[in-house]
């Protein structure tokens, strides 16, 4: 048993120093050109887009958010149950443990490793964080964000007085009742479908389908109006794209053609991860009997 937590302790410590080199490599990485270019009309075609964003989350408020309160109480139970289950997919941590578990497990077992089995190991970390940053970052933003600005979700705004009690926003409130404005789950779902799609290019639709459905999710259950997922979604993306660039300027995980494309590198194929799952768990059980007395 102690030689186990010793073993456990000195991982969890490669790991965290993993984490330190990783992070300083990525800081010293230079940027490189061409610089990556993510739409066709650059600064013009981006500030478009985001004028757009911003006049459709206004006209959402206006239009479509006095529709939600009580919606919820509208619809059939069995309806209402699936789209709670679907919900889920949006918290945090159902996307941040995994993920964050799985990047200090590659991290932590990367010492022990040889050279060509480091290099995937290393490969695999860097797409791996890629994603964290991108959920994390966007999602501890907008859960700052929310509870500053302090909107009433729709079921508050319900036994809230006047005619637009949708448009009820109680700064540093910091109650969950009041923390409608972005949409969290919203957020993370999105940011976790763009970074995904930007990995696995093949599969974005799919992606945004489920993100569309869970942000869909948390207007039917009451918990937000659609202003609400429209700016998270927004945020999400704006986010993953800043970084996206920042990764691939630095010709990490992705690279950059002539004219400015940003493509994902190719990443370790399944038959070398399973080789290199394989080895590890084969070096820990070796190590732990050498451990024995």
């Amino acid at each position: 048993m102690k030689a186990r937590l010793q073993r456990a302790g000195l991982f969890l410590r490669q790991a965290l120093a993993g984490l330190g080199a990783a992070m300083s490599y990525a800081r010293a990485r230079k940027v490189r050109a061409p610089a990556p270019r993510l739409t066709s009309g650059g600064m013009v075609e981006t500030l478009a887009v985001t004028i757009l964003a911003v006049s459709l989350i206004a006209a959402s408020m206006i239009l479509l958010d006095p529709l939600i309160p009580g919606l919820r109480l509208q619809l059939p139970h069995g309806l209402v149950r699936v789209f709670e289950r679907i919900t889920d997919l949006g918290l945090g941590s159902v996307v941040l443990w995994p993920v964050g578990i799985a990047l200090l497990v590659v991290l932590g077992a990367m010492p022990e490793l040889k050279d060509m089995n480091r290099r995937v190991a290393a490969a695999l970390a860097a797409r791996i964080g890629f994603v964290f940053t991108c959920v994390a970052g966007v999602g501890l933003f907008v859960l700052v964000l929310k509870y500053v600005l302090g909107r009433a979700r729709p079921y508050m705004a319900l036994h809230l007085p006047g005619p637009h009690a949708v448009l009820t926003f109680d700064w540093f409130k910091l109650q969950s009742s009041f923390s409608s404005f972005p949409s969290g789950h919203s957020t993370v779902v999105f940011a976790t479908a763009c970074a995904l799609a930007a990995l696995y290019p093949r599969a974005r639709t799919a992606l945004f389908a489920v993100a569309v459905l869970v942000a869909f999710s948390r207007v039917v259950l009451g918990s937000h109006y659609p202003s609400d997922v429209l700016a998270g979604g927004a945020l999400a993306i704006l986010f993953s794209s800043f970084l996206l660039k920042a990764f691939a300027a630095r010709r990490l995980v992705f690279s950059v053609a002539a004219d400015g494309g940003v493509r994902p590198m190719p990443g370790p194929s399944a038959r070398r991860l399973a080789r290199l799952v394989a080895r590890d768990s084969l070096s820990q059980r070796s190590a732990l009997e050498e451990a024995r007395p």
